[in-house]
C-alpha cells in the first residue's frame, strides 16, 4: 500500500470509531462550551472589552478542545495494545502518524464549525467581521495544534501521566502559533491592523513543524 493509502486508512477508522462512541467529541464540546459560556458572562456587561478580548477568548475554547482530541489520539490504542498492531505492521510510521494527524484535524475542525457560530451570538460579534479570513486562521492554527499535538501525543502514549505530560509538552511549543492565531482573529474581529505577518508566521511554523513530524515520526512510533 502506499502511504496516502495508509494515512487514508488510519484516519477513516479513527473517525469511525469517533463517530460511533462520541467520546472525545462530547468532552470537547463540553469543555469548549463551559469555557464560552463562563467568558460570557463575565464580559457581557463592557462590549468594548469583549470586542478587545474575543480573539483570545475563541482561542482559550479552541484550546480546551484541541487537547481533549488529541490526548486521544493515541489513547485508544492504549485497552487493546493495537498501538503494538500498529507499530509492527509493514507500513510507513509517518503515514500512521498522518493518518492520526487527519482523523484529529477533521475532528477538531467540525468541533470548531459549531463553535463560531456561538461565538458570534454569545460575544455580539460586529457586523464588519472578516469570517473568512477567522475561518482561514482557524485552518491554519488548528493545523499547527494538529501536528504538534499528534506527534506529542504519540510520545506520550507510553506514559502514566499522559493526560498531563501532553499540555506541558505542547503548550510551550505552540506558543508562536497560539499568539499569531490570537493576533489574526483579533484582526479580523475588529477589521483594525494586518494580519498578513500573523498568517505568515503561521503557514512558516506549520510547515517546519509537520515537516520536523515526519521527519522523526520513526523515532517516537518507535517499539520500546
Amino acid at each position: 500500500m502506499g502511504e496516502w493509502r495508509i494515512a487514508a486508512a488510519v484516519c477513516a477508522r479513527d473517525l469511525r470509531i469517533e463517530l460511533r462512541t462520541r467520546e472525545a467529541l462530547l468532552a470537547m464540546g463540553f469543555y469548549a462550551l463551559l469555557v464560552m459560556v463562563i467568558f460570557s458572562f463575565a464580559f457581557s456587561s463592557d462590549a468594548s472589552l469583549t470586542l478587545r478580548a474575543g480573539g483570545g477568548l475563541l482561542w482559550v475554547a479552541f484550546l480546551f478542545a484541541s487537547l481533549v482530541a488529541l490526548d486521544r489520539a493515541f489513547l485508544r490504542e492504549a485497552g487493546e495494545s493495537s498501538l503494538v498492531g500498529l507499530q509492527i505492521a509493514p507500513a510507513s510510521r509517518a503515514a500512521i502518524l498522518a493518518g492520526k494527524f487527519a482523523a484529529s484535524y477533521a475532528i477538531i475542525l467540525g468541533l470548531e464549525a459549531i463553535l463560531m457560530p456561538l461565538f458570534a451570538v454569545l460575544f455580539n460579534t460586529p457586523r464588519h467581521a472578516d469570517w473568512g479570513g477567522i475561518i482561514f486562521t482557524a485552518l491554519l492554527g488548528t493545523w499547527a495544534l494538529a501536528a504538534n499535538g499528534t506527534y506529542f501525543s504519540a510520545m506520550c502514549a507510553h506514559t502514566r501521566q499522559r493526560a498531563l505530560l501532553l499540555p506541558l509538552l505542547l503548550l510551550p511549543v505552540s506558543i508562536p502559533a497560539i499568539l499569531a492565531m490570537v493576533q489574526a482573529t483579533q484582526v479580523y474581529l475588529t477589521g483594525e491592523g494586518m494580519a498578513n505577518y500573523w498568517l505568515q508566521l503561521l503557514i512558516g511554523y506549520d510547515v517546519i513543524f509537520t515537516v520536523l513530524a515526519w521527519a522523526l515520526a520513526d523515532m517516537v512510533l518507535d517499539i520500546e
